[in-house]
């Protein structure tokens, strides 16, 4: 494997590196990770390389740059003495065709343009320019009647030229199933089958994480249920439904002051009547009330 990427394992063409010289990965998957991620560490060994050097892939004959202080040190985009530079990967190149095509992959544009090479009437191609994804999206429904998967674009780590392009009915079946003409084979999906759906909200997520995430902050658990049969998790959709659950599965203390609170439930009958007698026994005499917690700590242990 040593003559592919560490990362997408593709054959190593082109390799970027920092003061490192981890010489390893290809200088796609290290411009998506310092355009896209913004995370400027080396994949290898996570030191941080603010400044890093893209050249050509051969091997033990790969040009080495030792010394990162020895590159020009007020540069903007463009050419730069022998090299190119890109500012939004704090990148040198060395070769002016990558460069570019690094660029163009960095670019916000239109790849349905883009794979057209639109032509202005004095035959120069024309590249759209958008100023952020709002209007390029925009541009694509309008022009192109296409859409992006705005989940996938939240969540898919890739370039914007890489993302998907749908039409509507397309873009409904790829949020759904997953298995839309434009998602490819079961082979290319890798096993999506569509984004996952809260079952209440009715609102897809990018992901398995995204809509536990979303389950944990805007729904509810039965904590009682969840020590009794750990990693089984039935959700509700709001606190009126978890507490109909704790009156049919569990023990609610019925109290106004207790169901204010919230959350006031027992997994059996004497915890509940121990915490009647601490919480509400003030009516009981004191010796009634200690023979009441006694009873109650000798069901809760032989329990």
């Amino acid at each position: 494997m040593d003559d592919c990427c560490a990362v997408c394992a593709e054959p190593l063409e082109w390799v970027a590196y920092g003061p490192c010289l981890h010489r390893e990965v290809c200088s796609t998957c290290v411009a998506r990770l310092r355009f896209i991620c913004d995370d400027r560490r080396c994949c290898i060994c996570k030191t941080d390389c603010n400044l890093i050097f893209v050249t050509k892939a051969l091997g033990d004959y790969t040009r080495v740059v030792n010394d990162f202080a020895s590159l020009p040190s007020e540069v903007r985009e463009g050419k730069v003495g022998s090299y190119w530079y890109h500012e939004d990967m704090n990148a040198f190149f060395d070769d002016v065709d990558h460069y570019k095509m690094i660029k163009a992959m960095c670019r916000l544009s239109c790849s349905e343009c883009d794979k057209g090479e639109e032509q202005q009437n004095d035959g120069s191609r024309r590249q759209a320019r958008f100023r952020n994804i709002g209007q390029l999206k925009g541009h694509l429904f309008h022009r192109h009647k296409l859409h992006m998967c705005s989940l996938c674009l939240e969540g898919r780590k890739v370039f914007i030229c890489e993302q998907k392009l749908y039409t509507r009915a397309q873009l409904n079946q790829h949020i759904n199933t997953g298995d839309s003409e434009v998602d490819g084979s079961e082979s290319e999906r890798g096993g999506f089958m569509g984004h996952p759906m809260c079952e209440f909200c009715k609102t897809p997520f990018y992901g398995d994480n995204e809509l536990y995430t979303h389950m944990s902050t805007e729904h509810y658990t039965c904590h009682i249920c969840q020590r009794q049969h750990p990693g089984q998790y039935e959700y509700y959709k709001n606190y009126d439904d978890l507490e109909i659950h704790f009156r049919q599965q569990h023990f609610l203390c019925e109290d106004d002051a207790c169901l204010a609170k919230k959350f006031v439930v027992f997994q059996s009958e004497s915890e509940m009547k121990r915490h009647n007698t601490m919480e509400h026994g003030g009516r009981m005499s004191r010796s009634k009330r200690n023979a009441a917690l006694q009873a109650c700590t000798m069901a809760i242990f032989s329990f």
